[in-house]
């Protein structure tokens, strides 16, 4: 689908990489998928021979969201995948209060697959668990599937060349131009230089005993690297200026490509 795609819910006008996430998850374009992507594959149809067919990181990207672990062989992968849905599956046909009158060794059982199991919690207080388990699994995948679409929408709206915000940008660590942005501490260079200018613009402009000794002078501006990275000048700042040096030096050319 194309980038600019205009939501249809609110502000009907404001093309999907221009919204903030909280915006863009409110629309119907933020939960579907492509028909080719892994995720478009109706759980009931899953199958082991099927999903090995798969790639190992389309594998690995939905036993994330199905909440188990990421390790190992396809073969693996496919079937904790597999006896997840079957396990949700069987769950979602209880209420809370159907899982409450089941003996505790069975409800116990239920919640530790579910990785939920307390030994002081009684019946009721495990069925409550559960439910709540099962809704914020939900929900997860939703938010999840809506950050990827929505990172997707806004990487290919910046490599086009379209408008996009810079905190849509910072969100998702890219730059203007779509590709991923150095960080200094964690935080995305625009940012960083938003936020402390001054102490930015000196680590990169001078040596690192200059630097140590901007930082003694210029308190106020040095102060605000600990918006940045709390404790950041615990060392005088000389971290600080390694990052920074690191994230405006252009990358290595391969020998091939250095005489183009």
């Amino acid at each position: 689908m194309s980038a600019n795609l205009a939501c249809n819910q609110g502000d009907s006008s404001k093309p999907h990489h221009e919204m903030s996430f909280e915006e863009y998850a409110a629309t119907a374009h933020s939960h579907s998928v492509p028909k080719w992507s892994v995720l478009a594959i109706p759980p009931e149809k899953y199958s082991t021979t099927m999903l090995c067919q798969m790639g190992k990181e389309q594998l690995r990207a939905l036993a994330f969201l199905w909440g188990v672990q990421q390790d190992g062989s396809k073969e693996v992968l496919a079937k904790r995948i597999i006896q997840r849905h079957q396990f949700r599956l069987k769950l979602s046909e209880e209420t809370e209060q159907s899982l409450a009158k089941l003996p505790r060794k069975a409800l116990a059982t239920i919640a530790k697959e579910a990785g939920v199991y307390h030994p002081w919690l009684n019946r009721a207080q495990l069925a409550k668990q559960l439910v709540e388990w099962r809704h914020c699994g939900r929900e997860r995948v939703r938010i999840e599937i809506a950050r990827a679409r929505h990172e997707s929408v806004i990487t290919r709206a910046a490599q086009e060349g379209q408008y996009v915000p810079a905190e849509n940008l910072e969100r998702y660590g890219l730059d203007a131009h779509g590709q991923c942005e150095p960080v200094i501490m964690g935080v995305p260079l625009s940012r960083a230089q938003r936020i402390a200018p001054g102490a930015v613009a000196a680590a990169k402009s001078l040596s690192k005993v200059e630097f140590l000794d901007w930082v003694k002078k210029n308190k106020t501006d040095a102060a605000r690297l600990s918006f940045i990275e709390p404790g950041s000048l615990a060392d005088g700042g000389a971290l600080f200026w390694i990052l920074v040096q690191k994230a405006f030096t252009a990358p290595e050319i391969p020998p091939l490509f250095a005489g183009l």
